[in-house]
């Protein structure tokens, strides 16, 4: 019987950088892409060749960068690779991210045609000056659009990416954005507060004193709206930043929170399979050269994860969920009563109103404590 594994794909290129984007992607020509492709589809097959003896494909999620930025045929092809060179359960989830403003209707085809059953399309916000400032190059009609043409393939696993604290925005901006979001019936709606990462244009930009950022206590609100908004409307937060009607909850999401196994792909791609952790390097000239050269994956680190080291993941992944931690079965893998060795910070807490346990002996955190979260797994961990 083959285990389950998880297969992330990474896409490194945008049409255009957005102000706030500090992930690994780039602007480059199409013979760049071509290149890097083949590149992918050969690591695919090596390490196709290592893992697909013991392990069963039960999501792919390819992510970016922009993978709509792909020229037509290049998520064909790399998923046809995938196919040749993994067993992929037939109820798999397999999603893809997009842009709006590079996700023609060709194109969404062609991804429906290499098995993608779920998309998930960056948003952030409906207020078309904010996206301006963003960096973002479509509109809310552009967003309309692409969901409109996913429906008439039959697709109806949508998630849309929203955006909070960004400079400018505003409560009456998140409001009417999530307002759009539940009239168009969307399943799915990832909610993130905006970091200010190093390097990034707007960070720069802040420093200048172009923008400015809203107050902590206006972001808080925001995100304490969301979660009222949403949840009055039928979706269920089942992780801090993820909420979903019943049914949508994404699974390959749910792997990351349940530390279950999966293989990264691509340049800067992050994998955790048998216990240890492993990372592609983050230069995509480098992932070229290494794949075409010496013929193996351009693993720049791995680690073997210590039990330490897993008690914490195990806190801190557990606790962003809407199931909590379960005490049992962190007593099964750790051989740690939580009840006990941490009773005087459970005490605290609970008294707080930041965490509770229920009926089931898991210890979830409340509303209140998700907005001091870091504080609570510093506390546990």
């Amino acid at each position: 019987m083959k285990k389950p594994l998880s297969l992330y794909i990474h896409l490194p290129f945008c049409n255009s950088k957005c102000n706030y984007c500090s992930f690994v992607s780039e602007v480059r020509d199409e013979k760049c892409k071509q290149r890097y492709v083949k590149a992918l589809v050969r690591e695919i097959q090596i390490q196709g060749a290592k893992y697909n003896k013991h392990f069963e494909i039960r999501t792919v999620f390819i992510g970016g960068g922009t993978p709509s930025s792909l020229p037509l045929g290049g998520i064909r092809e790399i998923m046809s690779a995938v196919y040749k060179n993994f067993s992929v359960k037939a109820d798999s989830e397999i999603t893809i991210e997009l842009n709006p403003n590079s996700a023609s209707a060709e194109k969404i085809h062609e991804y429906v045609l290499a098995g993608v059953n779920r998309f998930s399309i960056g948003l952030q916000c409906t207020n078309g000056k904010v996206l301006s400032k963003m960096g973002r190059t479509h509109t809310s009609a552009d967003f309309d659009k692409t969901i409109e043409t996913i429906r008439e393939y039959g697709i109806s696993n949508i998630n849309a990416d929203v955006m909070l604290g960004f400079p400018g925005q505003t409560l009456a901006d998140v409001k009417a954005t999530l307002e759009h979001l539940i009239a168009l019936k969307l399943p799915h709606i990832s909610s993130y507060m905006l970091s200010v990462e190093e390097g990034t244009k707007l960070e720069t930009m802040i420093d200048k004193g172009v923008l400015y950022l809203p107050t902590e206590k206006q972001v808080v609100n925001m995100y304490n709206t969301t979660v009222s908004v949403l949840e009055k409307n039928g979706y269920e937060r089942y992780e801090l930043s993820n909420f979903a009607r019943p049914g949508f909850a994404s699974k390959h999401n749910n792997v990351y929170w349940n530390r279950t196994d999966y293989l990264g792909v691509g340049v800067s791609s992050h994998s955790y399979v048998a216990g240890v952790r492993f990372a592609n390097t983050s230069k995509i000239d480098d992932y070229i050269k290494i794949v075409e050269t010496q013929d193996k994956p351009p693993v720049s680190h791995a680690k073997k994860i210590t039990v330490s080291e897993k008690r914490e993941e195990a806190i801190m992944l557990s606790l962003r969920t809407m199931n909590g931690l379960s005490v049992d079965e962190f007593q099964k893998e750790f051989g740690e009563n939580i009840l006990s060795t941490k009773n005087d910070a459970l005490k605290k807490l609970i008294k707080l109103g930041l965490v509770i346990i229920d009926k089931n002996n898991n210890i979830k955190v409340t509303d209140k404590g998700y907005l001091v979260l870091n504080r609570i797994i510093l506390e546990l961990a």
